[in-house]
C-alpha cells in the first residue's frame, strides 16, 4: 500500500513540475514581447524552476520520512505487543473449540469471552499399611498454558501502553479498575448493587479488549503486508477454520 502511495506522489510531483513549466514559460514570454529570451529571463525562469523544485524535494522529504516512522512503529506494535496478545486469544479460543468438539460444551464468545486455564497438582501422603491419607496439598501449577489471566493480559497492555492502540489501552486500564472489585476477584463487595455494576463492567470490559486485540492484531498485519483475516478485521471474532481444517 505505502509503494503504491509512494509512487503516486513522485509520479504527482513531477507532473506538478512539467505543468509548471508548461504554463509558465509562455505566459512569462508572452509578457516580454517576442523578442528573444535575454539571459536575465532564463535566469528567472530557472530561478522559479529551481524553486518549485526545492518545494517538492522537501515535502517528498517530510513525507518519505513520516512513512518511515509509520513503517517502524506498525512493525515494532506487531512484534512486541499485538502478536503476543493474539497468541493468547488463540489458546484461549482452542479451548472452546476443544470443549466443544469433545466434550458438547458450547461456550459462545458472548457469554465467555476469554477463558483462564488453570492447573492443579495434589500432593498426598498415605499411610501404606492402612491407606489412611496423612496429609493432602494442594498447589496450583504456573507454565506457558497456565501463565496469562484476564488480570496479568491488562498489565501486560498497560506496561507496554507506549505500542498499545488508544482504545486497547483505555479499555486495559478500565479493566483493571473493575478487576479489583468484581465477584471474581476475592474482594468483598457489601453493596450488592455496586457489586453486581462491577461484575457487569468486568464482562463487557474483557469482550471489548479481546475483540479489540484480534481487530487490531489483523490491521497491522494488513499495514505491515502480512497474511491477515478479513472476517476477523471486521467483526473482531476469532475464526476458528484452522483448528477444524483436516
Amino acid at each position: 500500500m505505502w509503494d503504491g502511495i509512494l509512487l503516486l506522489v513522485i509520479i504527482a510531483g513531477f507532473f506538478s513540475l512539467g505543468l509548471f513549466i508548461k504554463n509558465y514559460l509562455p505566459t512569462y514570454m508572452n509578457e516580454k514581447g517576442k523578442n528573444l529570451a535575454t539571459k536575465e529571463d532564463i535566469g528567472d525562469i530557472t530561478q522559479k524552476t529551481e524553486e518549485v523544485k526545492n518545494v517538492f524535494q522537501k515535502e517528498f522529504a517530510d513525507f518519505s520520512t513520516e512513512l518511515s516512522f509509520k513503517n517502524d512503529f506498525y512493525y515494532k506494535q506487531y512484534s512486541q505487543l499485538y502478536a503476543k496478545l493474539y497468541a493468547i486469544v488463540a489458546q484461549s479460543e482452542y479451548f472452546r473449540y476443544f470443549a466443544e468438539k469433545y466434550h458438547g460444551l458450547n461456550y459462545p464468545s458472548d457469554d465467555v469471552p476469554f477463558f483462564e486455564i488453570h492447573g492443579k497438582r495434589t500432593e498426598m501422603k498415605a499411610d501404606l499399611f492402612s491407606s489412611t491419607i496423612l496429609s493432602q496439598k494442594a498447589e496450583e501449577i504456573t507454565d506457558s498454558v497456565t501463565e496469562y489471566n484476564k488480570k496479568q493480559i491488562c498489565d501486560f497492555i498497560i506496561a507496554n501502553g507506549d505500542i498499545a492502540s488508544q482504545k486497547l489501552l483505555k479499555l486495559a486500564v478500565a479493566y483493571r479498575y473493575a478487576h479489583r472489585h468484581y465477584s471474581g476477584s476475592g474482594k468483598n463487595v457489601e453493596d450488592e448493587e455496586l457489586k453486581k455494576a462491577f461484575d457487569n463492567e468486568e464482562f463487557e470490559l474483557i469482550k471489548k479488549i479481546v475483540r479489540t486485540i484480534i481487530i487490531d492484531y489483523n490491521t497491522l498485519r494488513k499495514d505491515i503486508k502480512l497474511e491477515f483475516s478479513t472476517s476477523e478485521l471486521e467483526t473482531g471474532l476469532f475464526d476458528d477454520l484452522e483448528f477444524k481444517a483436516k
